[in-house]
């Protein structure tokens, strides 16, 4: 057992259903008379009316599960409205951020789940092309899905047309308009706003993009309903899938309730720190999520809390410390990365990316000065509002909670 540590009883919480298990899915789909063993949820939305799901999917309270965690059913609905002969659904399951592997393991492990609940959403948003988008690095989600949609194709009729799309690993894939412009074979450079991809996206037609885990949740919203997905959270905002670092007992892929406290996600669900030593900081959203001190570890795990409190939920990659060098550490490969991510099209970006990360770099190897320190606020507010994507402030509310929450381990690194 790792440092000796000896597991905590994982509780009740850790008993909660895996809404990913094409078995129950499939069982769940049979009692309520619906036969068929492949996509069962599209089998049941064909059979209820127009914007049924919709309806469904907005009561339930599902939120975008790639960082942004906006409402799923207003985007779906948008889409619903474009009126066109031609409409993409994208399933972005290119998965680029740095410590979230919960895309990856979606598609691999429960591929099938995944197709389903793309083409739920297609079926209600009226779309006529879905495509899967994988990283080009990721060849076992690769084969996953497209074994998963071959089955889909021998057995359903009247589908739209699937496409599996190998993208770049390149971190800047992931906005949306980048995809977007993987997918057509060009550079992935993020495009400026209006018109949106609901307007006019993929080959100029209309474009609806989630993520994979978005679609995921569906097929369970589907078949069980919103008010038993909500129930599913202490706070009636259902789960959502966390990716723990491996400083955890329990690192790894893990569905959790939204609702509960840092401190029992941590505990409970991650099982603490392998070292057994007292976990003093968290990063609970990713790498471009805020530090939380333990102070903030009563905050309940969702978005709106995390926001309450300067963090975000982000894509749920969850980080914890032991101290604060190693979160200073971390934080260095954190600004190094987002220098090192910035597409170049966009000035402002890349020298606010790499400023930062230089800053950084200093304060880890303690040969930070004051006035350097000093400069982050006023850097950051020269470029408020620059760059067509949200990379160039990615690094800024990590950096700007560790001098917050750690000023006395910042002086200390000072020159």
């Amino acid at each position: 057992m790792p440092g000796g540590r000896a597991l905590r009883p994982p509780g009740r919480l850790l008993a909660m259903q895996n809404i990913f298990d094409e078995s129950a899915l499939t069982e769940l789909a049979s009692s309520q008379g619906i036969p068929e063993r492949v996509a069962p949820a599209l089998a049941r939305v064909r059979r209820m009316a127009p914007e049924w799901l919709l309806d469904q999917v907005q009561e339930a309270g599902l939120e975008g599960k790639g960082g942004a965690r906006f409402p799923s059913y207003r985007k779906m609905r948008l889409h619903r409205l474009q009126e066109a002969p031609v409409k993409h659904l994208i399933v972005n399951g290119a998965e680029h951020e740095p410590g979230s592997s919960k895309d990856s393991w979606l598609l691999t492990h429960h591929p099938r789940v995944v197709v389903d609940g793309a083409l739920c959403v297609a079926h209600e948003v009226g779309a006529t092309d879905v495509h899967f988008a994988v990283n080009e690095i990721n060849q076992d989600a690769l084969q996953a899905i497209r074994t998963a949609v071959n089955d889909v194709r021998r057995t359903v009729v009247n589908l739209p047309n699937i496409h599996v799309n190998v993208v770049p690993d390149v971190y800047v894939v992931g906005e949306e308009t980048a995809l977007i412009k993987a997918l057509e074979g060009m550079p992935p450079m993020p495009a400026g706003r209006p018109p949106f991809p609901i307007q006019s996206g993929l080959h100029g037609r209309s474009t609806l993009v989630h993520n994979a885990e978005t679609m995921a949740h569906v097929p369970y919203i589907a078949l069980a309903g919103s008010d038993m997905y909500r129930s599913m959270g202490p706070t009636g905002l259902g789960p959502t899938l966390c990716t723990f670092g491996e400083e955890f007992v329990r690192s790894g892929v893990r569905l959790v309730p939204q609702g509960i406290s840092i401190q029992v996600l941590i505990d409970d669900f991650g099982g603490g720190l392998g070292s057994g030593r007292k976990i003093v900081a968290v990063q609970p959203g990713g790498p471009s999520s805020a530090f939380l001190s333990s102070a903030d570890f009563h905050c309940t795990f969702d978005a709106p809390s995390l926001k309450a409190v300067g963090s975000s939920l982000g894509c749920a990659a969850v980080r914890a410390y032991a101290d604060v060098e190693a979160v200073i550490n971390d934080l260095k490969e954190i600004a190094d990365f987002f220098a090192a991510s910035s597409c170049g099209q966009c000035p402002p970006c890349g020298m606010q990316t790499r400023m930062l990360a230089t800053i950084v770099g200093q304060l880890s190897a303690g040969k930070a000065r004051r006035k350097a320190i000093d400069q982050i606020p006023l850097i950051v507010q020269a470029n408020q509002g620059k760059g067509l994507c949200g990379l160039i402030q990615m690094p800024v509310s990590p950096i700007e909670s560790l001098i917050r929450l750690f000023p006395d381990e910042v002086a200390e690194r000072v020159m």
